[in-house]
């Protein structure tokens, strides 16, 4: 429901932005959940030769093609939203990047050069608001697809909490592993495959709010701060490609220089404070996180 109320009333670009952030953010909470609710059981249960057993297979599996249903039109929206959300981290990247100048003038004209070269020219002005409109049209339509999916759950069976626990825990362990990895080898493009496992586990957690451990509650927290770190160095790797195309037209150029060098250094502090949430990140203790996840699931 938040991520489809934020797709109304887009009538101005900062409107149109913080809509297609917000809807994105939300969709990603709803892929997170959703795995969660899976009953992994299903196949057996409807396959163990007893009446009540097979109802209760058929019935959990129709829920779990309905969550299917749910993710696959949940990401389908965000991939039809991720070029305008694309075109937006630029932006905010720009805006970064040119704000660590002193000089005003400098910034000023930083910033001009660096978003008529990048994001759009003249002709890409002009047909910006027909590319996004019918781009968070075609969003529309598949939320409604992702909503009579949810709808489609009716009156779910029971949740099944060996399965989320267990889900949550695997994928605990497996962001652990790959951060060990990175950071032994200095691999940065290893570093950033965990990206997407540490959102999984701060979103999944989310609805619980204070409802969890201190520990896990800890876990969640680390989690976050590491996505969002490896956020930022991603959005800024996506400015420093998107560069060549300025550094081709401003070769030579003092600002150009100026520029690459404001952007090594936001790069640096950005990688510095990726390893500092991932060290903190590994320091959780394993044990404490798997008692904590237990006792939130019951299990």
């Amino acid at each position: 429901m938040l991520a489809d109320a934020a797709l109304d009333g887009l009538d101005s670009p900062a409107a149109r932005r913080e809509g297609v952030r917000t809807t994105r953010r939300e969709l990603k909470a709803v892929r997170a959940i959703a795995p969660l609710c899976r009953d992994a059981g299903s196949t057996a249960g409807a396959t163990n030769g007893a009446t009540n057993g097979a109802t209760n297979g058929a019935t959990n599996g129709a829920s779990n093609g309905a969550i299917d249903g749910v993710l696959e039109f949940s990401t389908k929206t965000n991939q039809l939203l991720g070029p305008l959300r694309d075109r937006d981290t630029l932006l905010r990247s720009i805006h970064r990047i040119v704000e660590r100048f002193a000089d005003a003038d400098t910034r000023r004209v930083a910033r001009t050069v660096l978003v008529a070269t990048l994001i759009f020219s003249e002709s890409d002005r002009r047909d910006e608001a027909a590319y996004s409109a019918a781009s968070i049209d075609r969003a529309r339509r598949s939320m409604r697809s992702a909503r009579a999916a949810m709808a489609s759950l009716g009156d779910a069976p029971a949740f099944d909490p060996t399965h989320a626990s267990t889900l949550l825990l695997r994928n605990f362990r497996a962001c652990r592993a790959e951060l060990d990895a990175a950071l032994r080898t200095s691999d940065l493009g290893r570093l950033h495959e965990c990206r997407k496992r540490a959102t999984f586990l701060a979103l999944a957690l989310r609805p619980f709010e204070d409802e969890v451990s201190s520990d896990v509650r800890r876990m969640r927290a680390r989690a976050k701060r590491l996505a969002a770190a490896l956020g930022e160095d991603r959005d800024l790797a996506l400015l420093d490609v998107e560069l060549r195309v300025a550094r081709a037209q401003l070769a030579g150029s003092p600002l150009a220089s100026a520029i690459d060098d404001a952007l090594r250094l936001a790069r640096l502090e950005s990688i510095a404070r990726v390893e500092d949430a991932a060290a903190a990140f590994l320091r959780l203790g394993r044990g404490r996180i798997k008692r904590g996840v237990a006792s939130l699931f019951g299990v």
